[in-house]
Formats: structure tokens, sequence, C-alpha cells
């Protein structure tokens, strides 16, 4: 029997749906990126993520494409590096690190965000890799030679850029004359440059074999050279190839 004036409890219940998460911005910074010969050259990517169920309810964010086609092995995932007071607004972030000879152009990379309840966002953010005519050479060492005799030496050339070059007949590989001081010269035009001007050197991302190539030369040593240790240069003068 009620009694007048006694309280009593009634049941209450709610049920708080599953609301996907939303990638409020995206960026990657540089914009433009440029190839570093024997550095590694990076980017930073860094996503919001605005999440109504909580930043807990969160299961990944990762970058999940790239195209162009890069070579990263995927997905990679983000780090979470910020959360606010409320603990509904996360920030991402990853250092992309591109590899050697990645072609120049503009690149699109997707991140894709997935809660707890396999609900996803994408989002997606472009950066342009610049053109980077760039590579080395090994010094020619012809070693001893006797007057009247010839040597045979090579410089390696290695591609470190993202541009494919060649080197031009007339200018491309110039040898200059061998000096020795009070000694005397051997004039250039005793090396001679036995290379294929038709070969390009490539980007080796797509083809590694192609991004080395060995530049054979050959000295003669004309009679009546005085002993001694003849030093010169060789100017290598690349011409960009589309």
């Amino acid at each position: 029997m009620a009694m007048a004036g006694a309280g009593e409890d009634a049941g209450s219940s709610v049920t708080v749906a599953t609301t996907p998460p939303e990638i409020t911005k995206i960026t990657l910074d540089p914009k433009e990126l440029t190839l570093n010969p024997g550095v590694v050259t990076t980017g930073t990517l860094t996503v919001e993520v605005f999440c109504p169920n909580s930043v807990e309810w969160i299961k990944s964010a990762e970058l999940t494409k790239v195209e162009p086609e890069m070579g990263i092995p995927m997905p990679i995932a983000l780090k979470l590096i910020e959360v606010d007071k409320e603990g509904i607004n996360a920030k991402y972030q990853l250092v992309v690190e591109l590899p050697c000879h990645v072609p120049a152009g503009e690149y699109t990379l997707t991140v894709t965000v997935t809660d707890k309840s396999d609900n996803t966002v994408t989002g997606t953010a472009s950066a342009t890799v610049l053109e980077t005519l760039a590579f080395s050479v090994t010094d020619v060492e012809f070693g001893t030679v006797a007057p009247g005799k010839s040597s045979e030496a090579s410089s390696t050339v290695t591609y470190l850029g993202n541009v494919r070059f060649k080197f031009d007949k007339k200018d491309g590989i110039v040898p200059s004359n061998m000096n020795s001081g009070a000694s005397g010269t051997i004039e250039a035009q005793n090396i001679e440059t036995r290379w294929d001007w038709n070969t390009v050197i490539a980007r080796g991302f797509f083809t590694p074999k192609d991004s080395v190539k060995t530049v054979p030369f050959t000295l003669n040593v004309p009679f009546g050279t005085a002993p001694g240790t003849y030093m010169g240069t060789i100017v290598f003068t690349p011409t960009p190839v589309k």
C-alpha cells in the first residue's frame, strides 16, 4: 500500500549511438619536397580528428594509400600526439620518409581513421616532389704507364636524384690536360672517352640497374713524356632527359 509522502525510484536508460569520427583537418608539411643527395627527405603528415564517442573509441589512424605509388609498405600507423581536455578532439602525426630517387610530381596521401565499431573516415593531403638532378663520380686512376703505352681506367657515375639525364658527346664528358709541375704536360687529346653517348642514366626508383654506370677511358702516354705524377680533371656535365 502506497503511503502519502513516500519516495519511489524510476529506472532510466539510454542507448548511446556510435557516431563515426570526422577528420577536421589534414596537412602535409612541407608542401614542396626537394630530394637532398645522401640525406633522408621527410614530410610531416598531421591529422586532426573529432571523436564524438571520445578519443578512446578510436581504434586506428593510418596512412593507407599514396598515389602515385611511392614504394612505401601500407598501412602505416599515425602516432597520437595530442588530446583536448574534453577527450573528443585528437591530433595524429606521421613523419613520412621519401624513398631515394622517388620521381618528381604531385603525390596524394590518404589517411583512414577507424573506430572500435569499424566505422571509417578518410581524408587526403597532397605535396609535390620537385625535380632534382644530382649524381656523383669517382676519380679515374690510370696507374703507372710507360711512354708509348696506354692504360684503361673508368669512373663510376651514381645517380642521386630523380631526373633522367645523359652526357652529350660534345661537352658532356671533357678531360683536361694532365700536368706534373715542371715535368711537363699530357695533352687532353691523349685521353679517349669510350662512352655510349646514347646512354640514359635513369631513375633508380624504377630501374635500379640503370642508376649506376661505368664510364671507361683510355690514356695514351706519348713518347718523350718525362717521369712524374700527372694530375688533371674530367668534367661531367649532364643534360636532362624527359
